[in-house]
């Protein structure tokens, strides 16, 4: 006979282990919040590019998502059903899917791949019953700008027309050199029949079409053409008015700065753009929109004397208002514009900011990434008239019970001359008062940007820096944007005026305040951040560290090489080559003739392709600082340009900086992490 296991005494120490293994679990303290690595915050899904459908019963986004043994990050689509408040996935595909948006009737989502065969990125769609997606049309080109009519058969869309099969053959095995500046390189207008595949060119000339815009009864198209290929070169361009076929164009505008984001009211009445100019047409001021009466041409501001700059706009269903999205320093929150009365309300406010956004006027939603201090940025929705947001997506909605993550805080002091200056401040991850801290001091790029609430970006990695121990300085000096238009114009006729003495003074304020250990700075940034960086090594001995990341030190060279210079012109009132330049102000604004006064180490970064701040600059600096006797160390990274892409790059930039940072710093050594 088999014995039984199953006795009373087995069966009662049995029932005791199970409720002494269910009790401790239910007793077990929570998982620990950890401080976050470079790994982990290079690691982090993005959400992104989120588009509404025409009914406003789905939304699809982009999940973005990095995979390290490719060395890159790729994107897949999915879709959110605001009624079931679920999402699933669509693509699986290992080719990243992007820009996506969806057909009128709700039966397709088009996106853009670059899928097996494809020389480049194409066009696909994917029906919402399910299947595979399908291409639409192979073009020569990757389209950009797509806009469907209404009775979704036909696509507008801007792309370059490629040289013959020949020509490319020839230019792919290098037996010809391409002229710099190629003007066959500029952009055309076109729109595809996606019922035949027949493709029609709208426009065919010698410029190129930088914006445009439908009307609402898709009768007529909006443009904005420019010659040549640089992004400066839109300044010289205006607006033209033809049918939607391109034909019997005419001229709305002639001046010299650029009219972007073009849109038609819903009455056709109206096309609103934005440019960076005043009233008068004057370059160098805050971004402003614009209405354009289609049928006497005037052109009219809209509220010029808020203060912030526009980030994008939206029409009321009705024609009667603008919802405009505005960056208002430490944040960018949404406003409500109505025209005819001219009155102005915000609609939304806190210490966050509004990162993406869009408007369905049909439906009257509004969909909003939020980022803030405990959250990358997850989408929001909300009905315009409650305004109460319902949340979308969840990717980060947990991130504080994961990762101990720093406070950040605004701050607000006087600069050198009284002048009243914001930025941010990031305290160290578990901060006592009355303990001085290591200050990290990160300027922003641009110049033309503002630092706000969140800051996730693995170029400044602040949760990470917290972790170990830093505080983190974020100045909006004058020169940026998100503030007055006379804040904005400081950098006029000379760049280091006030701006580098904001950042001083900012440093100062938290010495004062007890936060900041004086003995213990640092400086990084990247871009306008990095000119920062090296204005300031060679005005002050005390940093103990610092990293520039493709920055400037020689304005005439730098005038010349890069990819735009047309904002770089106020500063010093006219091109180097200029009849009657002041060539004095370039040379009195380069740090590089008071480089002999650094002292601080020095790492300096840039990509081998970076046309924005050629890697020239960055050279420059390091055998200057190399000849003084300063300890630095420069890395070109081959195929990168103005940003670092390749993961593996950013996260070689984050240890390395960290290596140095916690040796000149601290004395300490630095363990490089890694993802596997």
């Amino acid at each position: 006979m088999t014995p039984s296991y199953f006795t009373s005494t087995n069966i009662i120490a049995i029932l005791a282990l199970f409720l002494l293994v269910n009790t401790a679990s239910v007793f077990a303290s929570p998982k620990q919040a950890k401080p976050m690595s470079a790994v982990d915050i290079l690691s982090m899904t993005r959400v992104q590019d989120a588009v509404l459908s025409a009914d406003g019963s789905h939304i699809a986004f982009e999940k973005n998502k990095p995979n390290w043994n490719k060395n890159i990050r790729e994107s897949q689509l999915w879709l959110y059903n605001v009624t079931s408040q679920e999402s699933k996935q669509l693509t699986f595909s290992s080719a990243p899917s992007s820009d996506p948006f969806f057909s009128n009737d709700g039966r397709y989502l088009f996106f853009l791949s670059k899928r097996e065969k494809d020389d480049r990125r194409q066009l696909y769609k994917l029906s919402m019953d399910g299947g595979e997606a399908k291409k639409v049309f192979s073009f020569d080109f990757t389209p950009s700008n797509l806009v469907l009519t209404k009775d979704d058969r036909y696509l507008y869309f801007t792309g370059i027309a490629l040289s013959s099969k020949a020509r490319q053959k020839q230019i792919k095995k290098k037996q010809v050199i391409e002229q710099f500046e190629n003007p066959d390189r500029q952009r055309q207008l076109w729109k595809v029949d996606l019922n035949s595949g027949e493709l029609h060119a709208i426009t065919n000339d010698t410029f190129s079409v930088r914006a445009y815009a439908l009307s609402t009864n898709e009768q007529q198209i909006v443009y904005l053409k420019a010659k040549g290929v640089l992004l400066d070169q839109r300044h010289t361009g205006d607006l033209f008015l033809s049918d939607n076929l391109g034909k019997n164009a005419q001229g709305l505008t002639q001046n010299n700065f650029a009219e972007q984001a073009l849109s038609f009211s819903p009455n056709d009445k109206w096309i609103a753009f934005t440019a960076t100019v005043n009233s008068m047409g004057d370059p160098y001021y805050n971004k402003n929109i614009f209405l354009l009466h289609v049928k006497t041409g005037k052109v009219s501001i809209l509220a010029e004397d808020l203060e912030g700059e526009v980030i994008n706009y939206a029409w009321s269903g009705d024609s009667k208002q603008l919802y405009v999205l505005q960056n208002i320093g430490v944040s960018n929150h949404l406003f409500e514009y109505d025209i005819e009365n001219k009155q102005i309300t915000q609609l939304t406010a806190g210490d966050w900011t509004i990162s993406d956004w869009a408007y369905d006027s049909e439906n009257q939603q509004h969909l909003i990434r939020k980022t803030s201090p405990i959250e990358l940025g997850d989408y929001w929705l909300a009905n315009e008239k409650a305004m109460v947001f319902q949340r979308v997506t969840s990717e980060h909605a947990k991130l504080s019970h994961e990762f101990t993550l720093p406070k950040q805080e605004k701050l607000t002091w006087k600069s050198h001359d009284g002048y009243l200056i914001e930025g941010l401040l990031v305290y160290p991850v578990n901060y006592k008062k009355g303990h001085t801290y290591p200050l990290v001091t990160q300027t922003h790029g641009g110049p033309r940007s503002s630092d706000q609430f969140g800051i996730w970006s693995t170029g400044s990695y602040m949760p990470v820096l917290a972790g170990m121990g830093y505080a983190i300085l974020r100045v909006n000096h004058r020169g940026g944007t998100g503030y007055s238009d006379q804040f904005l114009r400081s950098m006029m006729g000379g760049y280091f005026k006030h701006a580098h003495l904001d950042v001083l003074s900012g440093i100062d304020y938290l010495i004062d305040e007890g936060i900041a250990a004086p003995d213990k700075l640092v400086k990084m940034g990247w871009s306008a951040g990095a000119h920062m960086t090296n204005k300031l090594l060679t005005e002050t001995t005390r940093f103990k560290a610092a990293s520039s990341g493709a920055g400037a030190v020689e304005w005439m060279s730098m005038y010349g090489e890069t990819d735009t210079s047309y904002g770089r012109t106020p500063w010093f009132g006219s091109k180097p080559w200029s009849k009657g330049a002041n060539l004095d102000n370039y040379r009195n604004h380069s740090p590089l003739h008071d480089l002999w006064k650094v002292t601080t180490p020095t790492l300096i970064f840039v990509g081998q392709r970076d046309q924005r701040v050629p890697s020239t600059q960055s050279k420059i600096l390091f055998r200057a600082l190399r000849d003084v006797g300063v300890d630095t160390e420069l890395y070109i990274a081959p195929d990168e340009s103005h940003g670092f892409k390749k993961l593996s790059h950013r996260l070689f930039k984050i240890n390395k900086e960290l290596a140095w940072f916690e040796h000149y710093v601290k004395g300490h050594q630095y363990t490089y992490v890694t993802p596997y």
